[in-house]
């Protein structure tokens, strides 16, 4: 029940509309503190951008640009297309991309299969292409790509090595 609650808090805060400077932080404030009530945890709101701090590390939704963790800078960047939702933290990254090119994700696509190819699967279906793969650093990449909506998600984990 406490994830329910957790994902519909999370709903409304990212989809709030963004009011004037004062008003807004009040909001933000405000909902913090709800949010941490429920969650028992530490939360920062700032404008789209939901970050939850626990005992994990950080954890980051919304935000419509290319992330900035570790792991966002481990993989190839989608330059293209319009980032509609980003959730970051050091180890996991999602992203999903709006009207991603054709041309453009098939450049992707060829990239991350080069520098991604261990463990690989590819599937191609009706209107979507998938692709997961890892490297030699531990980190795996799933990246699906629907042809007819022009839609984007690339998401990217890190295991730590074992010696």
């Amino acid at each position: 029940m406490r994830k329910v609650i957790f994902i519909v808090l999370l709903i409304v805060i990212v989809s709030m509309p963004a009011g004037c400077g004062a008003k807004q932080k009040m909001e933000e404030k405000v909902t913090e503190k709800f949010v941490e009530s429920v969650l028992g945890g530490n939360v920062d709101i700032d404008g789209d951008e939901v970050t939850i701090k626990g005992e994990e590390g950080d954890v980051t939704f919304g935000g419509n640009e290319w992330p900035d963790s570790e792991i966002a800078r481990k993989i190839p960047e989608f330059k293209d297309g319009k980032i509609s939702s980003a959730v970051k933290s050091d180890k996991y990254v999602l992203i999903i991309i709006e009207e991603a090119g054709e041309k453009d994700f098939n450049t992707y696509y060829e990239k991350v299969k080069s520098d991604f190819g261990k463990d690989s699967y590819d599937a191609k279906y009706d209107d979507s292409i998938s692709y997961t793969g890892s490297n030699d650093d531990g980190i795996t990449i799933i990246i699906t790509y629907n042809t007819s909506d022009k839609n984007l998600s690339i998401q990217a984990s890190q295991v730590e090595k074992i010696e």
